[in-house]
């Protein structure tokens, strides 16, 4: 089994690998990033949304997160305003030149996924969904899956 899951774990990491400079060449070759049109998104379902609570929404560290909006408001698909209480508080709005990107960027990922699952028949595509579920709920289960432990039990009882 241990050969069988190491050479899943290979194709699997190629795909990631693959599907990240593909994915990601669909928006660098008009200098945006996946990070940006995450930040786009979450704005456009929430215009207006304070700095702090946008990163924290988003896992990205708040100076990640500055300097990708300093990138999106150079552009004019972002601005920034201050609050009208308190200005150490800043206000993010997605503007219309952001939506339309943002609009480009999701129609590029419909394609993106098309022609990605394209080759699958619709039951190898539920298949393939069903079983990185069922890989993705073994990973989020911290409380059953500690993988530290499980690592190193398995590394002590395959010693030599």
């Amino acid at each position: 089994m241990s050969e069988l899951s190491n050479e899943l774990f290979k194709t699997f990491n190629q795909v990631i690998h693959r599907y990240r400079h593909y994915y990601g060449m669909q928006f660098s070759t008009d200098h945006r990033s996946v990070s940006q049109i995450r930040i786009l998104k979450q704005l456009n379902s929430e215009n207006g949304q304070i700095q702090r609570v946008l990163a924290e929404r988003l896992d990205i560290r708040p100076s990640s997160l500055s300097e990708c909006l300093h990138k999106l408001a150079a552009k004019h698909y972002i601005e920034r305003q201050s609050d009208d209480h308190d200005r150490r508080i800043t206000h993010v709005f997605i503007t219309a030149t952001g939506r339309t990107i943002l609009t480009e960027a999701l129609d590029g990922h419909d394609e993106f996924t098309e022609t990605l699952f394209g080759s699958l028949t619709h039951q190898e595509q539920q298949a393939l969904n069903e079983l990185l579920n069922k890989l993705e709920t073994t990973l989020s289960d911290t409380q059953n899956f500690d993988f530290m432990s499980e690592f190193n039990k398995r590394r002590s009882q395959t010693k030599l």
